[in-house]
């Protein structure tokens, strides 16, 4: 029998009737196919969870419905996976912002699978994290009673009973996550992110800095190693270097957590708040946009958000956002911070007997209905919460930010006495005693918060700046107490004591005020390695750069030491700009603006309109770009640029300025009497001038622009660029002007034979224009040839160019050629049209010093002083000029003005001896002399002069002391050898 094809196939019976009926009946196939079964549902969760992971959350909702739709037709119903699917749908409504969809859900699901543990677990986070703290604690309960060692509701728990001020109940509650680790060694992501988020509260509250950094160290990357798209491992690790200050390390972290998903709106708040500590306040706003964008009802990003409002002073706005947050959460501790600070500062701060009396009520006690808000708020919180130390510390922190530095004790001190074991009040309130000048308790209380919390980088930054400061020197006068490094500044310091005292009368006269106490200066120097600015930074801020080189809190002062410094400034003016700063901020309780606050200090300087500031008025007034009033104080603590810096002092200089032209001499101090009696700016305003703040605004913008129309020879920079420029010039070629402008361009690009050849054909049709005369002359003097420099600009000069640029390069070129006649032409000219430039009064010195033309050289240097008040080089000519004449009262007045910016001078101190002693002014002479000898013991005639000047004065016995050094020294010094026999 031959092989039949059924044989050969060797197929069974029921296969060739499924064939058959797929042939006849193809939609039976198709049906079949399309038949869920638990591995699809699988996968499409998978999907949708990486969607979701990743940051796109529309993708991951779309594929989550798909799994939804495949699961309803599983039968039987795969728990496991129905479970998985609605938890994720909670977890992607409360990353988009959607927390009342997320409740729904979670109650449909609780429905339908009433005794599922991590349900009510992800309940009590639902309702706790909208402030349903009842509800909250139901469901906690219900998780535990089903579970009694499930994760989630074990943190929802220590975070209720922390804010109901059972602290050591909630103590119990993050210890549980330490020993559920040691106990179960869970592997699974969800639980270890749980186990580290409890573990580090644990830490924080007991000070085992070890947890810390087994969760960065191990607890996270075990999650990642669980879950690689577990983007919140890095999120909370970065947020714990972040708290310790270790911002680079954080940064990197979250850098991760966004490689991962680019969309978690967690992230972009932790990175807001890294901006806002770094003063980087453009960028923040934008992070927390961004974080807003992608969950509406982020908490955080709300505060975050306040927080910069606040900085900002706009205090109206930020109870509006505080409020938006209370409508999310009315019970957070963090949320009620918010609102009692907007309250605080609208409404004013209490004084500490009414904070003391405030927080000792009893249970039933009612605020009045005459009670501020602040009140209000805070005697219902402490009947939910008798120990809101959160709130507390929340709130101290904003305060002191503001200045507020009274309301920030006492709430620190309370933070501590209520939740001794939270390490941050410790190292805030130390910190804020440093702010406050008091070393010897912030040494005390950084101490014990560096034992709490050795990670705290200002913390030990701070710890180290006190270090130094135990090893300086302190000159005590009636008025301050100078802390100066006593190797490198024993000189700069006594004479900065001379000078505080020297002008404290008339800032008290002034002002109508004393500060209270002794105010501390501290004189910064390099040690340890460090640089004398370092230390200054660290000093201010606890990290090691800030902008300025003096800084004020109200209550203490710091700078950069000048003898430190490569660029010379002027220390007087400094010290007197911030001490300034020291009266009118405790003459107003902080109140005060602080663009008022700097108008008034920089006024004080009494020093003309500094450079920058004339060519910024020139650059931006034009242009209408002229902050407000209520702009500039933002201004100040978050400038785009260190020109709108410089732009908000100037501005604040020359509203000060207005004020006085407009309403008399007396203006500032009635200003300055409202700040005292609590009024806000607008209030002030209106009561010190009769007049609304939107008149004053257009009378001071009318000023601005007849100060920038008198200044002459500032040249606007161009915004446009080359390439713009060029385009310009191929579209109108016989433009002169236009094709200078474009020559000099070329060469400042190198294009030296095309700038050569565009600028000689511009010549060629006008030999006077200024900018192709410059680029050729330019030119010349590459090779060095100054006379042929000089003879292409002569057109120009003969035309009696107003170009700046043109004068001061055939100025210089007639000095190295010393025509000195021919130079002060063109250099009296500029400054004539330009009379606030000081590049001319420069040129005018150096002219009248050659041609002996004393009385000149001396009325140019006095202009050029008042310009630039580190002009040192002048003020010592000053000094040398006077002191030829015989006019010895200026002689010591210049000498000691050069002093004020470089004090170690040996030249300066042996004029200002010489000149004491012809005043017969022995003591100030006998200071001179030993200044000298400080700086030159070798030098023998100061030493003869000193011990003669004692003799003199009658002091024999220490002039006997430097006529033996003087001798040792120089054996054969004849007067030495007289004046011993003198003795």
């Amino acid at each position: 029998m031959s092989d039949t094809p059924l044989s050969m196939c060797r197929i069974p019976f029921f296969a060739w009737m499924l064939l058959f009926w797929v042939t006849v009946h193809p939609g039976l196939l198709q049906a079949a196919s399309e038949k869920p079964d638990t591995a699809d549902v699988k996968d499409l969760l998978k999907t949708a969870y990486e969607h979701q992971q990743h940051g796109r959350y529309e993708e991951s909702r779309e594929v989550y419905d798909q799994a939804a739709k495949q699961l309803e037709q599983l039968t039987p119903q795969n728990a496991e996976q129905s479970l998985k699917l609605q938890r994720s749908l909670i977890e992607l409504d409360r990353l988009t912002g959607k927390s009342g969809e997320a409740i729904t859900r979670l109650e449909v699901s609780l429905k339908q699978s009433p005794d599922l543990p991590i349900l009510y677990a992800v309940g009590a986070q639902l309702y706790y994290e909208t402030g349903d703290y009842d509800k909250a604690n139901e469901y906690v309960t219900r998780a535990l009673a089903l579970n009694s060692d499930q994760p989630l509701a074990h943190l929802v728990q220590a975070h209720l009973l922390t804010d109901a001020g059972k602290i050591d109940e909630a103590n119990e509650g993050y210890r549980w996550f330490v020993r559920y680790y040691n106990r179960a060694q869970p592997e699974d992501a969800e639980t270890l992110l749980l186990i580290g988020k409890g573990a580090t509260q644990y830490a924080r509250w007991n000070s085992v800095s070890q947890i810390f950094t087994f969760v960065i160290n191990t607890v996270c990357p075990d999650v990642i190693k669980a879950d690689p798209l577990a983007w919140q491992a890095s999120y909370l690790s970065g947020s714990i270097l972040q708290e310790k200050y270790n911002r680079p390390q954080a940064a990197d972290e979250f850098t991760a957590a966004l490689k991962i998903n680019p969309q978690a709106a967690d992230v972009y708040v932790a990175l807001a708040f890294s901006s806002i500590e770094g003063h980087e306040f453009d960028q923040a706003a934008k992070m927390i946009e961004r974080a807003l964008e992608i969950n509406p009802q982020s908490l955080d990003a709300l505060l975050t958000r306040c927080d910069l409002e606040l900085i900002n002073g706009q205090y109206q706005q930020a109870l509006k956002t505080a409020q938006s947050a209370a409508a999310l959460n009315a019970r957070s501790q963090f949320v009620l911070a918010r609102l009692a600070a907007c309250f605080l500062l609208l409404d004013g701060v209490p004084d500490r007997e009414s904070l003391a009396e405030l927080f000792t009520v009893s249970d039933d006690s009612e605020p009045q209905p005459t009670s501020s808000r602040f009140t209000k708020l805070t005697t219902a919180l402490l009947k939910q919460n008798p120990k809101p130390g959160y709130f507390l510390y929340e709130l101290a922190q904003l305060m002191e930010m503001k200045r507020r530095f009274m309301f920030a004790e006492f709430a620190y001190l309370k933070t501590i006495s209520l939740m001794p074991q939270l390490s941050g009040p410790k190292s805030s309130l130390g910190m804020l005693y440093m702010q406050m000048g008091k070393t010897e308790l912030a040494q005390q209380t950084l101490d014990e918060a560096f034992k709490s919390d050795p990670y705290h980088v200002r913390v030990s930054n701070m710890r180290k700046v006190l270090g130094v400061l135990e090893s300086y020197g302190a000159i005590i006068t009636d008025h301050f107490v100078i802390r100066y490094d006593s190797k490198a500044d024993a000189i700069l310091g006594q004479y900065m004591a001379d000078y505080l005292e020297e002008i404290y009368p008339e800032l008290a006269t002034q002002f109508s005020y004393e500060p209270p106490g002794k105010t501390q200066f501290e004189i910064y120097h390099d040690a340890k390695g460090l640089g004398a600015h370092q230390w200054f930074s660290a000093r201010m801020i606890g990290l090691p750069w800030i902008q300025t080189i003096g800084a004020s809190t109200g209550a203490v002062v710091a700078l950069t030491s000048p003898t430190a410094m490569k660029e010379p400034f002027n220390w007087a003016s400094v010290l007197k700009h911030e001490l300034v700063h020291v009266f009118t901020l405790q003459q107003t309780k902080y109140k005060i603006p602080h663009w008022f606050t700097e108008a008034l200090a920089v006024r004080s300087e009494g020093s003309a309109r500094p450079q920058r500031f004339n060519q910024l008025l020139v650059e931006r007034v034009p242009k209408g770009e002229i902050y407000s009033l209520d702009e500039l104080d933002g201004v100040f603590v978050r400038p785009k640029s260190s020109d709108n810096w410089s732009f908000a002092y100037c501005q604040s200089l020359m509203c000060a300025d207005f004020m006085v032209e407009e309403f008399g001499k007396d203006a500032l101090k009635k200003l300055l009497t409202s700040y005292q009696n609590q009024r806000s700016t607008d209030e002030a305003i209106t009561e010190c001038f009769q007049i609304t703040p939107e008149d004053f605004e257009q009378r001071y913008h009318t000023y601005l622009k007849k100060i920038t129309a008198s200044l002459k020879g500032y040249q606007p920079e161009s915004t446009r660029s080359f390439k713009e420029l060029q385009q310009e010039y191929e579209a109108d070629k016989q433009n002169l002007t236009l094709a200078g402008e474009y020559a000099v361009n070329l060469l400042q690009r190198r294009k030296k034979q095309e700038a050569r050849e565009l600028a000689q054909s511009v010549l060629s049709k006008d030999p006077a224009q200024p900018q192709a005369a410059l680029t050729i002359a330019r030119l010349e003097l590459l090779s060095e040839d100054l006379p042929a420099a000089l003879a292409i600009l002569q057109p120009a000069l003969k035309t009696k160019t107003d170009n700046a640029e043109v004068l001061e390069l055939a100025g210089k070129i007639l000095l190295k050629q010393k025509q000195y006649p021919e130079a002060l032409a063109i250099f009296e000219s500029a400054h004539k049209k330009y009379p606030y430039q000081t590049e001319w009064l420069q040129g005018l010195a150096v002219i009248y010093r050659h041609l002996k033309e004393d009385q000149n050289q001396k009325e140019t240097l006095l202009k050029l002083v008042h310009l630039d008040p580190s002009d040192v080089d002048s003020m010592q000519e000053l000094m040398y000029l006077y002191q030829n004449e015989g006019d010895l009262k200026e002689t010591l007045h210049w000498g000691q003005a050069a002093l004020q910016i470089d004090v170690l001078d040996p030249e300066t101190h042996e004029c200002l001896a010489e000149t004491a002693l012809k005043l017969k002014q022995p003591e100030l002479a006998i200071r001179e002399y030993r200044v000298l000898l400080q700086l030159d013991e070798k030098n023998t005639e100061a030493r003869y002069q000193l011990a003669n000047a004692l003799f003199e004065s009658g002091k024999k016995q220490e002039a006997e002391t430097e006529v033996e050094r003087l001798l040792k020294q120089n054996p054969d010094h004849a007067a030495g050898r007289v004046l011993k026999e003198k003795l």
